[in-house]
């Protein structure tokens, strides 16, 4: 255990960038707990695949060998897919407060021409039920434990998953430390936000249309035809059961991680409303 524990202190030295992502996705993981996770991710998942291998080609040892080899190459892969899942945590986190952005700049523009300091205005956004919310709560836990509100904005802007989000923050603490009226720079930033919102909603319909003719080209016409061509095929070459079953199951796999890469390329590459 002592030699497990040093290898994976080891792997943490080498991502020191690693305990930053983890606050940017608001993860409450260290950074060991978060390279453990991936080594026993990855060790499930590959005994997974040579359990599956073994049971469909263990009839047939030279396919046996070949599948085994694949696992073993594969093996780096799932530990990099797994390593860099916190990236995803993060991009999916910055979408959901870039989503939010309007919100709560509207929010606070509305909040400082009633009369309410910003700090106040943060206090009372915290406890609204919207993804920015959360965030703006652990900047107030910040202010209100000893540190002066623009340190805390910052603190915040560094640990932000939202490069929109952390550009608001950067001018909110440079208007505290200079003096600038807040209400004219939450303005500027509202306008700003809503022309790059009108650019993006454009730029996406220009992309949604080859994304949609992508998908029905490789996720319904190839397999379609190629299952089809696959069983005409499979009637004139000598097939056993066994091997027309593994065939198959590969190809649903396919199918499958194909569904799956298309699922999210939608989400990922739509407009944040």
């Amino acid at each position: 255990m002592g030699k497990l524990e040093n290898y994976i202190r080891s792997i943490v030295q080498a991502h020191p960038e690693l305990k930053t992502k983890l606050k940017k996705a608001a993860s409450k993981q260290t950074p060991f707990q978060y390279i453990y996770q991936t080594l026993f991710m990855t060790t499930l998942t590959i005994a997974a695949l040579l359990f599956i291998v073994f049971m469909s080609t263990k009839k047939y040892p030279l396919i046996l060998m070949g599948g085994i080899g694949f696992c073993i190459f594969l093996t780096p892969l799932v530990y990099g897919f797994f390593l860099s899942y916190i990236d995803v945590l993060i991009t999916k986190k910055g979408r959901e407060l870039d989503g939010d952005l309007l919100f709560i700049s509207e929010y606070f523009l509305v909040s400082l021409e009633s009369g309410l300091p910003l700090g106040n205005a943060i206090q009372e956004f915290s406890k609204l039920d919207r993804p920015g919310a959360k965030f703006f709560k652990k900047i107030y836990t910040e202010f209100t434990t000893g540190k002066d509100l623009e340190n805390s904005l910052m603190e915040g802007a560094k640990n932000c998953p939202s490069e929109s989000l952390k550009v608001l923050l950067k001018r909110l603490k440079d208007s505290l430390s200079i003096g600038v009226d807040l209400k004219g720079v939450l303005v500027n930033f509202i306008e700003e936000s809503a022309e790059k919102k009108i650019l993006e909603i454009r730029g996406y319909s220009k992309k949604l249309n080859p994304l949609v003719m992508m998908y029905l080209l490789l996720g319904i016409v190839v397999p379609s035809l190629g299952v089809t061509f696959f069983m005409l095929g499979a009637t004139f070459i000598n097939l056993t059961p066994q091997g027309l079953k593994l065939i198959l199951f590969v190809i649903f796999l396919v199918m499958l991680a194909f569904q799956y890469v298309a699922y999210s390329g939608f989400k990922f590459s739509k407009a944040t409303l």
